[in-house]
């Protein structure tokens, strides 16, 4: 297949990677150098103590006819790239954005071409422009977004330790997947700690349990116990791990607060619920953003 990457940040070098060993892969990146270093280079991949090297192709600027093309940026930067889709021909997009409000902004897009959603559970963390340690082992759980065609591509893109699993239930499995965001990735970008030390510290433990307890009621989300025991088994999972969060405040980046924590807020005040410590995590976050600290390094 012939498939277009949008995003050289983690995930997008994650996947071109991957997917590099089966198809014709092109990444678009916002930076002309970086996409020049992938051409010329290739992307480095790193996993279990092995390094592979991936031939991709690489360019600035969307453009062209795939058989797929792949949305990886952040939130923050996906208007600007649903301006560049409007003027393409009719494709297939899959967004893997965090968080939910990009759901909005989807659904608003006046557009002919056949949207897909996907939930990234592979845990990825960028090393230069062309290199990327996949931290995680996951899955990537991808649907149609307000159509029923499932794609041809849907037994395609899966390859050893790199799964796409097509699923008709994506909503529930991205606000699950929001859930463990909101109550890992702002606490661990405050504290400035790893995700195991939210469950190793009781104080820690105690402030994740209030995100937790605003989020589930927001969401209307049954099973409490399970999400709860999965959310800390998570944290347990990938103890050592930095958010993409921490890293985000770090490198005095903007985080993906409005994507997670914003989501959740606009969905409590439609339903007349003001949620305190999600309220608290959002104006502490956008302090540290407008700071755009890195005082932590």
């Amino acid at each position: 297949m012939k498939i277009g990457i949008i995003g050289g940040g983690a995930i997008g070098l994650l996947c071109a990677s991957y997917l590099s060993e089966h198809h014709d892969i092109t990444l678009f990146t916002r930076r002309k150098q970086q996409a020049e270093e992938i051409r010329a280079l290739g992307i480095e991949r790193m996993v279990r103590g092995e390094t592979i090297q991936s031939a991709v192709g690489a360019d600035t600027g969307v453009k062209g006819i795939f058989d797929l093309l792949i949305v990886t940026v952040k939130y923050h930067h996906l208007q600007d790239v649903l301006g560049e889709l409007s003027g393409l021909p009719h494709q297939r997009i899959l967004f893997l954005q965090n968080g939910m409000a990009h759901l909005v902004d989807l659904k608003n897009w006046k557009t002919a071409h056949q949207l897909y959603i996907g939930v990234v559970e592979h845990g990825a963390m960028k090393v230069s422009d062309r290199a990327v340690n996949h931290t995680g082992i996951g899955v990537i759980k991808w649907g149609a977004f307000l159509h029923e065609e499932k794609g041809p591509m849907s037994s395609e893109l899966s390859t050893g330790d790199f799964q796409m699993v097509y699923t008709d239930e994506w909503k529930k499995v991205l606000e699950e997947k929001l859930l463990v965001n909101v109550c890992i990735n702002p606490l661990t970008a405050l504290l400035h700690v790893n995700n195991g030390e939210l469950v190793s510290n009781p104080a820690y433990e105690h402030m994740m349990t209030c995100a937790f307890e605003e989020a589930v009621s927001i969401l209307g989300l049954p099973e409490k116990d399970r999400l709860w025991a999965h959310v800390k088994s998570i944290c347990h999972q990938t103890a050592a791990n930095q958010s993409s969060m921490l890293q985000d405040i770090v490198k005095g980046r903007q985080t993906e607060r409005k994507a997670i924590i914003g989501y959740l807020l606009k969905k409590a005040q439609g339903q007349g619920m003001t949620p305190p410590f999600l309220t608290f995590l959002n104006r502490s976050l956008e302090v540290l953003e407008k700071k755009q600290t890195k005082s932590f390094e």
